[in-house]
Parts: C-alpha cells; structure tokens; sequence
C-alpha cells in the first residue's frame, strides 16, 4: 500500500491502514517492535507528527503498546470473553480477579436509577463505585445500585473483591431469576482517563444490566465501563 498526498483522506489515517494490516496480516509479529518514528517517517516520506498520530490511534485501538524507554510494540491479540459470564461467574481459575472500593453510600436516592428500574423516583439505593482489575491490570469501573430495602440493616459494604450476584444472592438472601442487558460505547471522559489508564476519547466499552428477583422485582442497576484493549468481548446464545 502507498501513500497518496493528491487524496482527501489524512496522511495519518493512510498511514494508520498501513501499518493496521501490518499487524493484522503477521507482517509485524505479536510482540515485535515496530520501526522508530524516525524511520517509518522517512520510509513513507511524513512527518514525524504524522507517524505519531497514526501509531497513537493504534495503541488507542489495543492493537500496539509504547513502552518508555524501550519503543512501540505489537500486542498480544485480543483475549475473547463471554460478556455474560464475566462478572459474577468465575470462569477461570488462573486469571486472579479482583476490586478497589472508590466509593459506597447507604439510603441515597438516584431518581434517574429508579426510574431504570420502574421504581419509585424516591427509593433508596445502596451505592458501590470499584476499579475492576484481572491478573493485576485495570479493566474495568463499575457503578452498582441495590434497592436499599433488600440489603441487611448494617450499613456495611460488602468485601470489595464480591461479586455483585453472590451479594445478593448471600448477603441480601434474593433469588434470582433474570437479566436485561444493554450494551453501547462512549469515548473516556476526564474521570474514567484517570481511574483506569486511557488517553482522552479513548473508546470504551459500556455495558448497563438490570437484574430482576424470582418475584420478577429489580434488584440491581450496574453499569460496567470497560477497557476494549485487552479483551474481546462477545455474547453466546444455546439454541439447542
């Protein structure tokens, strides 16, 4: 592929295609670096500024990693994750899973929650705001509403690294039936840059999940903010 400066396409965008099916066609290995900036500028006659631009819309895709002092290399591909099991089932006993509690309050009130969940705009809510961590690594910021009449009377937030169905399935003694699951992106906010290690617009993916008691009543609003650099993550129906 070649550079065209006649186009009406960026040169960075040119050379972001470029080097994406570098990677993608094995050309540059998992784990390989990359030429300096230097020389890729020079090897498609850009500028430095340009190389820059291209090689930073691939970090942001997950696809390449700068490592100070050392250079630019290709990442490992993309772990595949089945989104619905990734949360309060352990499916994998060698990744090590784990939380930082930001945040808890009791009794709050969060109209718009409510009205999520079809409740009264008045309800109270338990409220727990963690860093979701895998094998070490940040991955997630996660956001949970619990309906403050099912939790216990002690206004005690649960041990940080629970998972949010054993809370209520053991904590609040709830039996639970159901899931809705919506799932969308955004672009990193200056909060989210700074609680899990992105660059500004970063994109991220975003996953909203009510779930609903035997007795066909919501019991839990979270949202999930996650990283898309490390994970794929995908959705699998039986249809036997």
């Amino acid at each position: 592929m070649k550079i065209d400066k006649t186009a009406t396409t960026p040169l960075y965008s040119q050379i972001e295609v470029i080097l994406e099916d570098k990677i993608v066609t094995g050309i540059w290995d998992e784990g390989a670096q990359i030429p300096t900036e230097n020389e890729l500028a020079e090897a498609y006659d850009v500028s430095n500024i340009t190389i820059k631009r291209a090689i930073m819309n691939l970090v942001d895709k997950g696809m390449l990693v700068r490592q100070r002092g050392r250079g630019t290399f290709v990442t490992n591909l993309q772990k595949e994750k089945n989104i619905h099991k990734s949360e309060f089932i352990r499916m994998d006993d060698e990744v090590s899973s784990s939380h930082d509690l930001l945040a808890s309050g009791f009794n709050q009130s969060y109209p718009g929650i409510a009205k999520k969940l079809g409740l009264p705009v008045d309800t109270k809510f338990v409220y727990l705001e963690r860093i979701g961590y895998e094998a070490g690594e940040i991955v997630s910021l996660e956001y949970t509403y619990i309906p403050q009449e099912i939790w216990p009377s002690i206004e005690q937030p649960p041990n940080k690294d629970a998972f949010i169905y054993d809370v209520l399935k053991k904590t609040c003694g709830i039996s639970l039936s159901r899931s809705k699951n919506y799932f969308s992106g955004a672009v990193a906010n200056e909060k989210e840059m700074k609680l899990i290690n992105v660059r500004p617009n970063t994109p991220l993916f975003v996953w909203e999940r009510i779930t609903y008691s035997t007795t066909e009543n919501p019991v839990e609003y979270s949202k999930f903010i996650m990283k898309q650099d490390k994970e794929k993550y995908y959705v699998e129906f039986d249809l036997t």
